[in-house]
């Protein structure tokens, strides 16, 4: 995620770091916090009229990331 700047002890981010760690914050954001403030609610997950192909992909995402979550013991 970083290199190590010459001798010196700095560091910067490389492209690949950041494009991972936007990738995780994302994550973090849309699929596991909404998740975990919702374990205590199973309910089915809702469905929109006309679903983009991002929407579908979202929707599979979060219904497996239940399902990891409830394998793992941390959703309810």
């Amino acid at each position: 995620m970083v290199r190590k700047i010459g001798s010196s002890r700095r560091y910067e981010p490389v492209p690949t770091g950041l494009r991972a760690l936007t990738a995780l914050v994302v994550m973090r954001e849309k699929v596991i916090q909404p998740l975990l403030a919702a374990r205590s609610q199973l309910a089915p997950l809702s469905t929109l009229k006309h679903p983009t192909p991002i929407d579908r992909h979202s929707q599979k995402l979060r219904a497996e990331m239940r399902k990891l979550f409830t394998t793992l013991g941390v959703a309810a």
